[in-house]
């Protein structure tokens, strides 16, 4: 049988189903090559994301511990409009791997093209009341610096509450004592008078008081008079530098990012760990170290003043009332110091016969005696010796016959008393700073970042520092392997259009 004549159909359908097959497998490579692209796209768009952020500030990473890059890029001032420059710029290398190559055998498999580009939303290092710097302040000391343990930290605040009532309580009574005593000084007078004229009819004398006895009354009232600053430093040297801080952060923000960063570290825990990395990572007063701006930044975070001379000035007056606080509550819980004053008291006005003058004097004395013994306790601590937070009959330190000669102990210093035991100056700046405002303590640290970096680099601010970026580019992805399926199907293959976005924060 002569079988020649159906050998060419044979051929012919089995190449027609050779393309039909050959165009639905080049449509569904095509389909994949296009999610393939997709991929390679939000790929590389995160690549730019992190090139951005490679760009960080190297001198705010190394002195303290912070990444951000500056949104200047040295001009001075912040363009959003450089950022995306810088952007387009390290996409357009990934995304066209031929670019600024002489070589032409370079295969892209993707054939992406980069239509846009832009920074859409970013986070600043001050946005949010400081809360970036303070997320990586937290993250910092945990993961490097956190030494102390966590209960540790915890005794800083347990007593927190204790000391600020006290505080008030001492205001409260020293108000109200003078208020006493101002009340009754007419009727006080009026009694001398009266008992003057008695002694002058009968020609006698009016003994007031014994000439052995000293009223300590009004060498405290001349103390009160002079700056505590100057009483419990007397001729150590203080810092003269001064700043201007019209133009720092917690004063003047002008610009605020549109982009949230996560909260991941919050609660008493994290402010404590964070309280750790100012002390860390700023000096102060006792520390010995010095800064370019202010020599006492831990002082300025807490008093927020222009030199350190009123920064320092703070902090004294803010220990000073929290120790005349926690003396107060010793003198008004210990048996014998009511008995020592409410017997002088009696010595100084009892001649009088007014009760109520007596009792007011006898309050009058032991407040004097607190604030007294807080003077030495703030020289003290001044002088790198150490104060306990509540006292004992063992570190009550000032005799009330010595509370008249208080400026001759002063003057002397800590010489002769011992280190002492309790908390050290920089373990009662822990005890003011958790009494203080979380959020300006952040917004004030960035204050001092800002005043350190402007030594090095004049244009340096603190708000133009980016520190998270969310971007969205735009991309088009020409067909590849649609010649055949095209062809076959009839079908139009356009370039595939896409948008990625990408998110990255340090």
């Amino acid at each position: 049988m002569d079988r020649q004549g159906y050998k060419g159909s044979i051929t012919v359908f089995l190449s027609l189903a050779c393309i039909l097959f050959l165009s639905l497998i080049c449509a569904v490579v095509e389909s994949a090559r296009v999610q393939g692209a997709r991929t390679q796209a939000a790929n590389i768009a995160g690549m730019g994301s992190f090139s951005l952020l490679g760009e960080f500030e190297k001198e705010l990473l190394e002195r303290y511990g912070i990444f951000s890059f500056n949104g200047t890029y040295g001009n001075g001032s912040f363009q959003i409009e450089k950022v995306n420059e810088r952007l387009q710029d390290y996409i357009s290398y990934n995304a066209n791997p031929r670019k600024d190559l002489f070589s032409a055998g370079c295969f892209d498999p993707w054939r992406l093209e980069l239509e846009d580009s832009s920074v859409e939303k970013y986070a600043l290092l001050t946005d949010d009341k400081g809360e970036p710097f303070y997320q990586q302040a937290v993250a910092y000391m945990k993961a490097n610096a956190l030494t102390m343990a966590a209960d540790k930290l915890l005794e800083y605040t347990k007593n927190t509450e204790e000391i600020s009532n006290w505080e008030k309580e001492y205001e409260k009574g020293l108000k109200s004592s003078g208020e006493q005593i101002d009340q009754m000084e007419s009727e006080k007078q009026a009694k001398i008078e009266t008992m003057e004229s008695e002694a002058a009819a009968a020609g006698t004398e009016v003994t007031v008081l014994p000439e052995s006895t000293v009223n300590p009354l009004e060498e405290i009232a001349k103390l009160r008079k002079r700056s505590t600053l100057e009483i419990v430093t007397w001729d150590k040297a203080i810092s003269a530098k001064k700043v201007n801080i019209r133009n720092f952060p917690s004063k003047n923000l002008v610009r605020k990012g549109n982009f949230k960063v996560e909260k991941k570290y919050h609660g008493l825990m994290s402010d404590l760990i964070f309280r750790e990395y100012l002390l860390t990572h700023f000096p102060g007063y006792a520390d010995g170290k010095s800064g370019k701006a202010l020599d006492y930044q831990i002082e300025y975070i807490l008093g927020g003043k222009s030199s350190d001379e009123k920064n320092l000035k703070y902090v004294v007056n803010r220990l000073l009332l929290l120790r005349e606080g926690m003396n107060y509550l010793y003198c008004v819980q210990t048996p014998e110091i009511s008995q020592q004053t409410g017997a002088l008291a009696l010595v100084l006005t009892g001649f009088l016969g007014l009760p109520l003058l007596t009792e007011a004097t006898n309050h009058a004395l032991m407040l004097a005696w607190a604030y007294g013994e807080s003077l030495i306790d703030v020289r003290r601590l001044l002088d790198n010796g150490k104060v306990p937070i509540f006292k004992d009959i063992t570190t009550w330190t000032l005799s009330l016959e010595n509370l008249g000669q208080i400026a001759e102990l002063l003057q002397q210093g800590a010489a002769g008393q011992g280190a002492g035991t309790g908390l050290s100056y920089s373990g009662y700046l822990r005890v003011l700073l958790n009494l203080g405002s979380i959020k300006n303590q952040k917004m004030r640290a960035l204050d001092m970042i800002q005043a350190e970096m402007q030594e090095e680099d004049a244009a340096f601010k603190a708000e133009n520092c980016i520190v998270a970026v969310r971007i969205a580019t735009g991309w088009s992805c020409r067909p590849m392997f649609a010649g055949l399926p095209s062809t076959v199907f009839g079908v139009s293959f356009q370039s595939a259009r896409f948008e990625q976005k990408s998110s990255m924060a340090y």
